[in-house]
């Protein structure tokens, strides 16, 4: 990778798992030599992590563009892409993916697209510009085998064009411990660490909670992240009678889970999330849906408790379980963390890594781009 440029395009670089996946592979290209530019149409908290790394960020607007098509954000992207030509295109989330397939329209400029999610949320019109940005590209990146069945099955993209890449926590100088720490409950404390967006699934944990506090009274709970749904899902609480804790957006989040007893992640639709992998490091158990790329993450039953999506009764039943066994809680932690340590925590980078070699290979940037 020495001497390669690449432009890596995300929506944001707000706290997020697809953005610190984003941070973290860009940071390994830069150890291997690669010039490395992060795109975006806001920046966000991880834009002191991309300069300590070495990474340049160009911040190309002033207001955040999310699913959606912004021809403001497009037309600054082209002139980036006119002025300062890489040598590939890596675009991560749908709005960054669009803009740079327009972008790119009178360009021969290889294109990677990373698909993060099962992006369950698209109706037919983000998912006719999505098809065209596959289209587009030289590779699509997929975190999981579900999402690489969803382009193939759903989305029509042709399977040899799909390479499978499961995330990998990012090594990036981290906060050793939490800001402020969570609030201690008199009895087990049972938290999420998610984005408040309906496919995380927080409404389910909070109808879980409900069940659970019937049957473990001195349990807290508590939602660590922000989003749309705040006020909903606070007022949802409200209605159920169970005492949650909404922190908000955290700097910290990742350092926070390491203070929970139970980690719950409840999510509708998945790609491979970091919270899970992080849950692992920090040594607590873990209860989550059985969807996406989360059963490759974790056996049933062995590095933790899967239940079916939506399932809230059976979200509350899985917690109970954990928590009336504490010794069978650590027997999975102690699991997972071991499968952790067995991964290789070079192998997304050095993939990807691979996969522009390749790309550059097959499809080598004209000479009048350089």
């Amino acid at each position: 990778m020495i001497g390669r440029r690449i432009l890596h395009v995300s929506d944001s670089l707000q706290i997020g798992g697809a953005e610190r996946v984003l941070i973290g592979l860009a940071a390994g290209l830069v150890d291997r030599g690669a010039r490395v530019t992060v795109a975006c149409s806001v920046g966000g908290p991880l834009e002191v992590e991309a300069h300590r790394a070495g990474i340049d960020v160009r911040v190309l607007g002033s207001s955040l563009v999310k699913r959606r098509l912004d021809a403001d954000f497009t037309c600054a992207l082209t002139r980036l892409i006119m002025n300062e030509p890489p040598d590939l295109v890596h675009t991560h989330m749908h709005a960054s993916s669009v803009a740079a397939t327009l972008a790119l329209r009178q360009s021969r400029i290889p294109l990677v697209v990373h698909e993060h999610s099962e992006a369950g949320w698209r109706d037919f019109e983000t998912r006719c510009a999505a098809a065209e940005a596959y289209r587009r590209s030289a590779a699509v990146i997929a975190v999981s085998s579900a999402i690489r069945r969803r382009l193939v099955d759903v989305d029509g993209v042709p399977a040899a064009k799909i390479h499978v890449i499961h995330n990998a926590l990012p090594r990036l100088p981290r906060q050793a411990a939490a800001v402020g720490g969570l609030p201690r409950p008199d009895g087990p404390l049972v938290g999420v660490v998610a984005r408040l967006y309906p496919e995380k699934g927080v409404a389910v944990f909070l109808r879980a909670a409900a069940r659970l506090a019937q049957s473990v009274p001195d349990a807290g709970f508590v939602v660590v992240g922000d989003g749309p749904q705040r006020g909903m899902l606070e007022r949802l609480a409200a209605e159920l009678g169970v005492a949650v804790t909404f922190l908000g957006f955290r700097p910290d989040g990742p350092a926070l889970i390491g203070e929970l007893d139970l980690l719950v992640i409840p999510s509708l639709s998945e790609g491979t999330p970091l919270v899970l992998l992080e849950g692992a490091a920090a040594g607590v158990p873990v209860v989550a849906s059985n969807v996406g790329g989360i059963p490759e993450q974790v056996s049933d039953g062995i590095e933790g408790l899967l239940v079916p999506p939506g399932d809230d009764r059976a979200l509350a039943n899985a917690c109970r379980r954990i928590l009336a066994d504490r010794a069978f809680g650590a027997r999975l932690a102690a699991a997972a963390t071991d499968r952790l340590r067995q991964a290789d925590p070079e192998a997304a980078v050095n993939a990807v890594a691979a996969l522009y070699a390749h790309v550059l290979r097959t499809q080598p940037v004209p000479t009048e781009t350089l």
